[in-house]
C-alpha cells in the first residue's frame, strides 16, 4: 500500500485492521474525529448512539480515549467512563502521535511514536527508553508491571539510564501511567503501560528487524 493513492482515513483503517480486525472502520472514524482537536465531546463522536457506547467503551479499555475529568491522582485507572451529555475525552500523547503517523503510512509503529514523543530528551535517553519498553513487553501482564520487576529487567538488559528517569519521561508522554488502586497497602509501585505498545504491525516489525 502506498500513501499517494489512499486517503488518510483509509490508511488509518488499514493500520487498525491488524489489532482490531472487526472494529477497524468504526474505530477509525472515532479516532479521526478525536484527532481534530485536543479534546472531544461525547456528542462529537460520529457514531450512532448504540455504536458510540460500544466503541467508546473499547476506546476507553484500550486507553485510546480517556475522560478529561478524573480523580486527583491522574492515573488512567482512576478515571471512570461516563455516558453523560458533554462528557469530554482526550487521547494520550503517544496514541495521538501513533495514529497521526498511521494516517500517513497505513501502519502502526509504536517504537516510532515513542521516539517522537520523547524527542525532546537526549538521543541516548530515547534509545534507552525504547530498549527498556521493548524488554518490558513480555513481562507486563495485562499491560501492568511492578517497579521492582522493572528495575530487575532493566538491569538484566543492560539499561544504564536511571529507570526512574525513563519512567518519569514515559508518564509525561502518555506511554505509562502510575497505578494506585489495590497496591497502596502492599507498598509497591505499579505502572500501567499503554496498550498501543503491543499494536505493532507486520510491516513495521519488518522495518525494525531489517
Amino acid at each position: 500500500m502506498t500513501t499517494t493513492d489512499e486517503k488518510p482515513l483509509n490508511l488509518l483503517v488499514h493500520a487498525l485492521s491488524g489489532p482490531f480486525p472487526d472494529e477497524a472502520e468504526s474505530l477509525a472514524g472515532l479516532i479521526e474525529a478525536a484527532l481534530r482537536s485536543e479534546n472531544i465531546y461525547i456528542e462529537q463522536i460520529p457514531l450512532s448512539d448504540e455504536q458510540r457506547h460500544d466503541f467508546l467503551l473499547l476506546a476507553f479499555e484500550e486507553r485510546i480515549l480517556l475522560p478529561v475529568v478524573g480523580r486527583m491522582t491522574g492515573a488512567w485507572e482512576d478515571r471512570r467512563l461516563r455516558f453523560v451529555p458533554e462528557e469530554m475525552f482526550f487521547m494520550p500523547y503517544v496514541a495521538r502521535v501513533l495514529f497521526l503517523k498511521a494516517r500517513q503510512t497505513g501502519i502502526l509503529s509504536p517504537e516510532g511514536a515513542v521516539r517522537e514523543v520523547l524527542s525532546d530528551h537526549p538521543e541516548s535517553h530515547v534509545d534507552q527508553a525504547v530498549a527498556f519498553l521493548r524488554e518490558m513487553k513480555p513481562h507486563a501482564s495485562a499491560c501492568v508491571a511492578e517497579g521492582g520487576l522493572m528495575m530487575a529487567v532493566a538491569k538484566k538488559a543492560g539499561i544504564t539510564t536511571d529507570v526512574h528517569d525513563i519512567v518519569d519521561s514515559c508518564v509525561a508522554a502518555g506511554i505509562m501511567s502510575p497505578c494506585t488502586r489495590g497496591f497502596a497497602k502492599q507498598g509497591f509501585a505499579w505502572y500501567e503501560f499503554h496498550p498501543c505498545l503491543n499494536w505493532e504491525t507486520e510491516t513495521s516489525q519488518k522495518n525494525h528487524n531489517g
